[in-house]
């Protein structure tokens, strides 16, 4: 990948994490074991949220795949887990795989079978040789693409791997391990969008299939002589100041941190109209870089927002903005927060929707920072 691709972020959070958190979500999951490079073991550790570190354990890999899943059973054992005790094994080279999917795999352990996702093929497969010449082809009826995560009780887990290990078998998964013991493998329904960061490329794959996941909006239908656009953007706490989101102030919240003051709802409905307009984005018209912008006023950047539309023809018609955050309430502020939108944009307050939501304790905007989305209508003038 040219990087370390577990720390790729993808919305503010590296790629690692989206697998961790959404594990973390799956109902009944009550323990997650992060096994990292026996160098960064610090580095992971320092990265997981407040509130995931008393569900959380990070430990150190070892060379081969089979090193590193042992010492995550060590871990569980450690921690005191039954042998019958389903576990899930999951790379985090996949951070696009549903709760719901785990949670299938989960539900699908038995006492001796081993469970693990897969997706058909639908590509016909061919024989190429080292010269790069197609030599052959290959029958796919019957075959399918495995995935993660892989899944069997604690004691069937380290049987299967430790006998790999005893027999020097190099297994590229946890079912290669199993067919070799063998233990029967049930095969799960997978997911197309499950992933995997491979190679160069493979990140704008991952990237859709989580923005789709999280900012699934769609724009709204819009009359003749309109245009719809999109914003999103996403600041983590900071330490000094009052929380300003939406235009407003929050007294008692953190700053957020970012370049101008922070304001991520502001920013998303920047994004948003000069989106609709084909005018660019906030980073073209307020480049982070210019000095001239640090911790200027993002209602003055709106207005400015507002200002080049006009430029170019078009004003602004409705602004719908969501924001998600465990910390303010948004509810009680809404009046206020469209009421700003409303005359730093020049339209009614009726035309501003405001709404607040949580990530359920997920991820970035469940303890680290404040995600905003943003949908809004220009019209030309």
């Amino acid at each position: 990948m040219g990087s370390d691709k577990l720390w790729i972020e993808f919305a503010g959070r590296p790629a690692w994490r989206w697998g961790l958190d959404t594990l973390l979500a799956v109902p009944g999951m009550s323990w997650v074991v992060v096994v990292a490079p026996a160098d960064a073991v610090d580095r992971f550790r320092d990265a997981i949220p407040e509130s995931a570190r008393g569900r959380c354990e990070v430990v150190a890999g070892g060379e081969e795949r089979a090193d590193s899943a042992l010492a995550g059973i060590a871990a569980l054992t450690r921690a005191g887990f039954p042998e019958d005790a389903a576990v899930l094994i999951h790379d985090a080279a996949r951070p696009a795989a549903s709760s719901e999917l785990m949670e299938r795999i989960a539900n699908a352990v038995t006492p001796t079978d081993g469970a693990v996702p897969v997706v058909s093929l639908h590509d016909s497969l061919k024989h190429v040789d080292n010269s790069g010449r197609i030599v052959g082809a290959f029958d796919r009826e019957g075959l399918a693409l495995a995935q993660t995560p892989q899944a069997a009780t604690l004691v069937v887990l380290r049987a299967a791997l430790e006998e790999s290990q005893a027999w020097g078998r190099k297994m590229t998964d946890e079912a290669a391990a199993f067919g070799a013991a063998g233990i029967v493998v049930r095969s799960v329904a997978g997911e197309p969008g499950n992933q995997k960061l491979t190679e160069p490329g493979d990140e704008r794959l991952v990237a859709g299939v989580l923005a789709q996941r999280s900012m699934p909006l769609v724009p709204p239908a819009v009359g003749e002589g309109q245009r719809a656009g999109l914003g999103f953007d996403a600041h983590r706490y900071g330490d000094d100041g009052a929380l300003r989101l939406g235009g407003i102030e929050f007294r008692g919240e953190p700053r957020l941190a970012g370049h101008s003051d922070g304001d991520a709802g502001l920013h998303a409905v920047i994004d948003a109209l000069l989106g609709a307009a084909g005018a660019g984005d906030i980073g073209s018209l307020f480049p982070p870089g210019d000095a001239h912008w640090q911790d200027a006023d993002s209602g003055e950047l709106l207005r400015r927002a507002v200002s080049t539309l006009a430029a170019a023809g078009w004003r602004p018609v409705s602004v719908d903005l969501t924001i998600v955050a465990a910390h303010p309430e948004i509810a009680p502020r809404r009046a206020d927060i469209a009421a700003r939108l409303g005359e730093l944009c020049g339209i009614d307050a009726d035309a501003v929707g405001v709404k607040g939501t949580t990530s359920d304790g997920l991820g970035f905007a469940g303890a680290e920072g404040i995600a905003a989305f943003a949908v809004a209508v220009v019209a030309h003038t």
